[in-house]
């Protein structure tokens, strides 16, 4: 009887790290990588017959691991993410970019267990794959994100504070987006940044984001030829705190300064929804009260917010973009970089920060 081709998720094993052994026949390869998927469930199978090619997929961080045959040479049906931890080449918590080359099919495959991934033996199969080199993406402080526009946050839920990178290519297609500077963890991030004004659909670009807890409501509104949706509670949550466009610039332009020092906030910008303002933080700065997290009350002090999300610090200072938005029903407590932040009810100005630069 035939296996059943099902990418299950795996047990891992307990095992020391090992070093890939790549064969020497990588050398000759004919082609450069060409981006091909994305997601750790993500196989080779679609591109059987293109032996010799290479192709790039993408590996966000905090993966699970799924069912791989083979080792060294592994077969198109595994999960090549997977197949990268088991080499040596990423790992789960980091995630990163994978390169691939195609090979024929062979006639067994061996099964092993290294760097805490054990795959499977199998006898005869059609194709095959072996790695190719590969960038590691940061571990524990965040890492890479997806790489097309339907990717989404949700399989990075829990992970709140944590930044993650996610690529746009430029000619993209505007997909479901369902709130208003605090999006659901569903919805598309690449849209998002078309929303928040960081990137364009034409052009694409990176986009930086910030886990968030989940809300209790998400607002609709439209921005930047891009009409997002309302919702009620939800258990996960981005912001869009940054980008990079495909033209080298960032998504911070056009912000306007607005003030400077540890006790200045934004009530005065209230009205401003939707603009961006920076601010300077002198070195040596003190803690000031603030409300919220990730979204904060515009009677916050910027600058000890900027602390709190983790782009500045008290010794050094710096200046810090923020992004006004509407108020919010409520706002959460939380403790980050030092800082204790107070949960509210409703207030009726908010702010997120954007971007910042260390002193």
């Amino acid at each position: 009887m035939a296996r059943q081709r099902l990418q299950l998720p795996l047990m891992l094993a307990v095992f020391a790290g090992a070093v890939m052994l790549v064969p020497s026949a990588l050398a000759d390869a004919r082609h450069a990588g060409v981006r091909a998927d994305t997601g750790w469930s993500a196989t080779a199978k679609n591109l059987r017959g293109r032996n010799g090619e290479r192709f790039s997929f993408t590996c966000p961080a905090n993966g699970g691991a799924f069912t791989v045959w083979g080792t060294d040479v592994y077969t198109d049906d595994s999960s090549v993410c997977t197949a990268a931890v088991h080499g040596g080449v990423i790992t789960f918590a980091g995630g990163g970019t994978v390169s691939i080359e195609i090979r024929a099919g062979q006639g067994s495959y061996a099964g092993s267990t290294r760097n805490g991934v054990t795959t499977k033996a199998y006898g005869s199969w059609g194709g095959s794959f072996v790695l190719a080199g590969g960038s590691a993406g940061a571990g524990g402080g965040g890492g890479l994100g997806g790489s097309t526009w339907n990717a989404d946050t949700k399989s990075l839920r829990g992970n709140e504070g944590k930044l993650y990178t996610f690529t746009c290519p430029a000619g993209g297609a505007p997909l479901t987006v369902w709130g208003t500077g605090v999006y659901t963890d569903d919805s598309s991030v690449c849209t998002a940044g078309v929303h928040a004004g960081v990137v364009t659909t034409a052009g694409g670009g990176k986009v930086t984001v910030e886990i968030a807890a989940g809300r209790s409501s998400y607002t609709a509104s439209t921005r930047n030829g891009v009409t997002t949706r309302s919702y009620g509670s939800w258990g996960g949550s981005f912001v869009v705190v940054g980008a990079t466009s495909s033209s080298g610039g960032t998504g911070t332009t056009g912000a306007t300064l607005a003030g400077s020092g540890w006790t200045v906030d934004t009530r005065k910008l209230r009205t401003s929804v939707g603009r961006r303002f920076t601010f300077g933080c002198s070195a040596g700065g003190t803690a000031k009260v603030v409300w919220g997290t990730d979204v904060y009350t515009d009677d916050s002090s910027v600058c000890t917010a900027a602390v709190h999300a983790g782009r500045i610090t008290f010794a050094r200072g710096g200046t810090v973009t923020i992004e006004v938005r509407a108020g919010r029903s409520s706002y959460t407590s939380s403790t980050r970089h030092g800082v204790t932040t107070r949960a509210y009810g409703a207030w009726p100005g908010s702010f997120v920060i954007v971007s910042a630069t260390r002193g």
